[in-house]
């Protein structure tokens, strides 16, 4: 199973979520729509709560990206991995007012996908959190493709099988 947080102007149904359900992953994509980023960690926090003895795998694109890091780092313990894609992990806003805290927990194998031509969230972004997190990080694939990823889906369904092999 994979809890999956989608972007600021993503919806619960975004490609990158079909891309996962169409290759027969379950998929559990909360709406996050119109939030701020203190009530997605929220909702994130009540939905993963629900789903915690089965430890699955919390994924996150762009401000989801974000959304998942916060939530993660709070409760590693409900999860088996964490795929980021293009995380906007350079924003500062509450709940972290200081964007360098973040880091992949102790234990917690990651995945990270980031575009090198993304013009929305700087790819430094990742590579300074990759650094932080260290050997959590698993894999770190920079692909040739923007902000959206979406000539990249193939690297996000295999960062997920990676994860579920670990």
């Amino acid at each position: 199973m994979i809890i999956f947080a989608h972007g600021l102007e993503g919806t619960p149904n975004g490609s990158k979520i079909q891309s996962l359900r169409n290759s027969g992953f379950e998929v559990l994509a909360p709406d996050f729509q119109g939030m701020p980023l203190i009530e997605r960690v929220a909702l994130l926090e009540k939905t993963s709560l629900d789903f915690a003895e089965k430890k699955p795998i919390l994924a996150g694109s762009s401000y989801g990206g974000l959304t998942a890091a916060i939530v993660a780092m709070r409760f590693p313990e409900r999860f088996s991995g964490l795929l980021l894609c293009a995380p906007a992990l350079h924003l500062k806003e509450p709940p972290v007012n200081n964007s360098t805290i973040l880091v992949a927990p102790k234990g917690m194998p990651t995945v990270i996908i980031h575009g090198i031509n993304d013009d929305v969230v700087p790819i430094s972004c990742s590579i300074e959190y990759a650094e932080r997190s260290g050997e959590e990080i698993i894999e770190f694939n920079k692909v040739l493709d923007g902000h959206r990823l979406s000539e990249s889906h193939n690297f996000i369904l295999v960062g997920v099988e990676k994860l579920l092999a670990n």
